[in-house]
């Protein structure tokens, strides 16, 4: 498993090279079809460009009890073949298609022996390992190689010539850091959760195989957007709003509007104000923040910072609508990351099902789940058997995969979960003829908010909340138009 991880960091490594400006290469391959023992990962010249096409086999170990050396490289197991057989027969099936290099990549280095004939420069063998004729241990050991490839000197000279071997190469951390640090240079996100993405991608091309396993630098973009990759700006104008709920936090920019409402949350008991506490003063407060707000830039967005609940992540989005020009930065915890989201962020392809289930016939009421991060099923049957011939019908929204805490990777999936689920909310609305709508949301509360935002023109909108007991009561009605 380790030997895995290390070549697929390995490859996302050599694969964000493609996004170089200047990047001699034009396509890459993850365990290339053609390849043989250098077929972890492939670079490939662009058209016009001189210069040959790079085969890698990665070997990671997971100790340094042993180094390579000249022998080493063709002892052999059993009846399997030995390393340099290996090279040596990829590069043979290789050779015949234009200029290439074969690259062996690994932690182990090489002894003096071997390694005294290894360029620092670029991994060449010298000048020196083609001297004719050898002496000493160079001598015994280009015998040897000749004898086991069964070739004449010709041939190994020039398979040497085209061979790179990359030895004492980095260890798993540093391998770790070189693709953090390459990926903050394409502005991308750094740590574990980042990583971690980058690998699940290159393990599903090669599951799928065939062109999935061909990358350029157009298909790489397409991932990383789409997996959330992207570092978010940081350049574009804020300004903040901060409202404290749950508990009161500090972070770095002022905001220029603060709403304290803590005295009416409590996060140990799930202690939420009442309806009446928040149409008679809560949301007055949050109107004016809006009309306070109103006079920032035009290209400046909001960010939105506080600890409250999902539904009030979601009345803060229907108070801030996307139609009125608003837009948010929010911090999102992903993952062990926090991430700062936004509202204006390209959907991704992701796509969220609807399940619909009737239920009373002379109920004026859609109830909607939207369950993105854990199936709230449990909970919502005690709900609906203590409050029967309630709703016509019960609307189930989950994202492709089922509802799990990944299922949210970036605020592109946040926005088009959002953007999917008012269509299919709306549609629901229109087929059964319903009055009131009723969320309960399970959700990140950055996909509430960018759903609040997208809530026009469906009504009165009844938003719940968890109990301390696990049941769901309705906290507020954000009226939607």
């Amino acid at each position: 498993m380790q030997g895995d991880r290390y070549q697929h960091l390995y490859s996302w490594y050599v694969l964000l090279s493609l996004l170089d400006e200047d990047s001699p290469f034009a396509s890459a391959f993850v365990e290339h079809p053609e390849a043989g023992a250098a077929d972890d990962v492939t670079l490939h010249p662009r058209p016009g460009v001189s210069g040959a096409s790079r085969y890698v086999q990665v070997k990671w170990h997971v100790d340094h009890r042993a180094l390579y050396t000249l022998e080493g490289l063709v002892e052999t197991v059993g009846r399997g073949r030995s390393l340099l057989q290996k090279l040596f027969a990829a590069w043979k099936s290789l050779c015949g298609q234009g200029p290439v290099e074969v690259w062996l990549v690994s932690n182990w280095p090489a002894d003096p022996e071997l390694g005294r004939y290894l360029q620092g420069r670029d991994w060449r063998f010298t000048e020196d390992f083609f001297v004719e004729p050898a002496t000493g241990a160079l001598k015994a050991a280009r015998a040897r190689w000749l004898e086991h490839l069964d070739v004449e000197w010709e041939v190994l000279r020039a398979f040497c010539t085209d061979l790179r071997l990359r030895l004492g190469f980095a260890s798993m951390a540093e391998l770790e850091e070189r693709v953090d640090e390459r990926m903050r240079m394409h502005r991308l996100r750094q740590g574990p959760e980042p990583r971690a993405l980058a690998l699940d991608g290159i393990r599903e091309w090669i599951e799928v195989g065939g062109e999935a396993k061909r990358l350029d630098r157009e298909k790489l973009h397409v991932f990383i957007r789409d997996r959330g990759l992207l570092a978010p700006r940081t350049d574009t104008p804020g300004v903040g709003m901060w409202i404290h709920g749950w508990a009161r936090r500090q972070w770095r920019e002022p905001p220029a509007v603060e709403l304290d409402w803590t005295s009416h949350f409590d996060r140990d008991t799930r202690t939420v104000p009442t309806e009446a506490i928040w149409r008679e003063r809560l949301l007055p407060e949050l109107r004016k923040a809006r009309l306070r707000l109103a006079s920032r830039p035009a290209e400046a967005v909001i960010d939105f910072r506080g600890k409250v609940p999902l539904s009030v992540s979601l009345a803060v989005g229907a108070c801030f609508p996307e139609l009125a020009g608003d837009r948010f930065r929010v911090e999102q915890p992903t993952r062990g990351e926090t991430m700062l989201w936004r509202s204006d962020a390209k959907p991704t392809q992701r796509q969220l099902h609807g399940t619909e289930r009737e239920g009373a016939p002379d109920a004026k009421d859609l109830l909607v789940v939207f369950q993105l991060t854990g199936d709230a099923e449990p909970d919502v049957e005690r709900f609906l058997a203590s409050h029967p011939q309630r709703f016509r019908v019960i609307l189930v929204l989950e994202p492709d995969g089922g509802p799990h805490d990944s299922a949210v990777g970036s605020d592109g999936d946040a926005v088009a979960f959002a953007v999917l689920a008012r269509e299919l909310i709306r549609q629901a609305r229109v087929r059964w003829r319903t009055a009131t709508t009723h969320l309960i949301p399970y959700a990140p509360a950055g996909a509430c908010l960018f759903l609040g935002q997208r809530l026009n023109a469906m009504g009165p909108v009844v938003a719940y909340e968890r109990t301390a007991a696990g049941g769901y009561v309705p906290f507020l009605t954000v009226e939607t138009g």
